[in-house]
């Protein structure tokens, strides 16, 4: 079946394809229509709105009218030929050289020029305040003569770090505060990310309109900005869980051992405890390789036994070692710095100033808590975090079951692993209590939006099998997910004053 796109360009869609890409488009086109309207809203009902506030009403309208073209755009073939005849001579000599090369050296040498060239913009639009989250006290207790914040089983390795790094600074450039450290960390963090995130892509996607769909849904997440010099324990785990999330689904398929996934989720979980919340994916993951069995060298077969542990024990020790060690090296750690396990049940116990974990159900009770779980203002909360960190993701993959649902393998093991680590964090975000409110501690709950992001593209990719649907499609939510950004990042390049 034919279908016309907006400028005119005739594609190949079937029925099924053509609903699913106009109801994106719609969900595209809602978003900018709430973004822009967001001055009407006040700040503590619509914070997931409010930094379209931040950008003047001209730049506003104008970025808002680009995203529009993109998004009702149909091939946009004519718009891209003159410029294609233009670098026509460039890529035919391009092409000769790289002959010379494998694909496969390209492939990393572009990956590795890309991650390189975001580290100029990481810090260039860099956070330029300290409203979010614990960052005014990390930059100011790290240095602090009195305390000299270094060992803090909230986030351990992440406090170490960076504390170790301010003094290195402070003795070499005369820091004064941890502030230089946090926009330094968080970029390379951020550098880091890309680079691996444009590899998963690579080997998720099944060709380029794939590669880039999944590639850009991802780097256009509010949740980039922890990468523009953020200040707080976020960045660095952010990159554990996407490493994670590639080792699993490799191991998944049998091209690594499971002890690659565990080892590095395990190290996550000394970044951030936060991250345990993605323990019982990997225990699935175990289970799914419970059968796996290693080959027998051909001495073993002629004697008809194996010396190997069977594949049960094999793997329990493969994902109980990482662990082991890992928290074994943490309280070590801790304990070298005289802060270990007293201090994680007493003053650094989890569950931030009350100790108390999840949203209250039905009472509050200290000044932490906020909310009830089943109040409108805990509703907002959710809301206004989709709406900053992962505004097309979960409605696009409602949209994605509701109208390609035939089509979209969900039953296939990838699927569900992604899947699983989504429903994970969404619980998380769900009903934890965020002892500072959904706005300040959005970033906590910034890194629910990478497995469910990440399966969003996937599954998007399975239900349009048309190339030039599947590319509208992608091009409608990663400029609408950009154009938020944008803004996003804007703000926080503002300074901020406490009222």
């Amino acid at each position: 079946m034919l279908a016309v796109g907006v400028w005119g360009t005739i594609w190949p869609m079937s029925r099924e394809s053509r609903r699913l890409v106009w109801a994106l488009r719609a969900l595209a086109l809602l978003l900018v229509g709430l973004t822009l309207a967001a001055p009407l809203f006040p700040e503590e009902v619509a914070w997931g709105l409010w930094p379209a506030v931040y950008v003047s009403a001209g730049w506003r309208w104008a970025l808002a009218g680009l995203t529009v073209g993109l998004v009702l755009c149909g091939d946009c073939s004519a718009i891209g030929r003159r410029a294609a005849v233009a670098v026509g001579a460039w890529r035919v000599r391009r092409q000769r050289r790289a002959q010379q090369r494998s694909s496969r050296q390209q492939a990393h040498a572009l990956r590795f020029g890309i991650a390189l060239a975001m580290l100029a913009p990481f810090y260039l639009f860099r956070l330029r305040h300290l409203r979010w989250g614990d960052a005014y006290i990390l930059v100011h207790a790290i240095p602090h003569p009195e305390v000299r914040l270094t060992y803090n089983w909230q986030a351990p390795l992440d406090v170490f770090i960076h504390a170790k790094a301010w003094a290195l600074g402070h003795q070499l450039f005369g820091w004064p505060d941890a502030m230089p450290v946090y926009w330094l960390l968080s970029t390379l963090a951020g550098g880091v990310f890309v680079w691996v995130l444009l590899g998963l892509a690579d080997w998720l996607g099944r060709d380029r309109v794939e590669q880039w769909m999944i590639a850009g849904l991802v780097l256009s997440l509010g949740l980039m900005q922890l990468f523009f010099g953020y200040v707080e324990n976020y960045s660095l785990m952010t990159v554990g869980v996407l490493v994670y999330i590639w080792l699993a689904l490799r191991a998944q398929r049998g091209e690594i051992a499971l002890v690659w996934p565990a080892t590095a989720l395990a190290l996550t979980h000394a970044f951030h405890p936060s991250t345990i919340v993605l323990a019982p994916s990997l225990l699935y993951l175990a289970w799914q390789m419970r059968s796996v069995r290693p080959e027998r060298t051909e001495a073993m077969a002629v004697a008809g036994r194996s010396s190997r542990p069977s594949p049960g024990r094999r793997i329990f020790w493969q994902v109980v070692g990482p662990y082991a060690l890992v928290f074994a090296g943490v309280v070590a750690l801790m304990t070298a710095g005289n802060h270990g396990l007293a201090a994680l049940f007493g003053a650094d116990a989890p569950g931030g100033g009350d100790r108390r974990w999840f949203v209250p159900l039905f009472e509050t009770s200290t000044r932490w808590e906020h909310y009830t779980m089943f109040s409108p203002g805990h509703l907002l909360d959710i809301i206004n975090e989709q709406l900053l960190v992962a505004p097309t993701i979960w409605p696009t993959l409602a949209l994605t079951a509701l109208f390609a649902r035939r089509r979209v393998p969900w039953r296939d093991p990838m699927l569900r692993l992604l899947l699983i680590m989504a429903l994970l964090y969404l619980v998380l975000t769900l009903t934890w209590n965020p002892d500072y409110g959904g706005q300040r501690d959005w970033d906590l709950f910034a890194p629910a939006s990478l497995p469910a992001a990440l399966l969003a593209g996937v599954a998007l990719a399975r239900g349009l099998p048309e190339r030039p649907a599947l590319a509208a499609a992608g091009r409608a939510l990663i400029a609408v997910q950009a154009f938020r950004l944008a803004l996003w990042i804007y703000q926080n390049t503002l300074p901020w004053t406490p009222t």
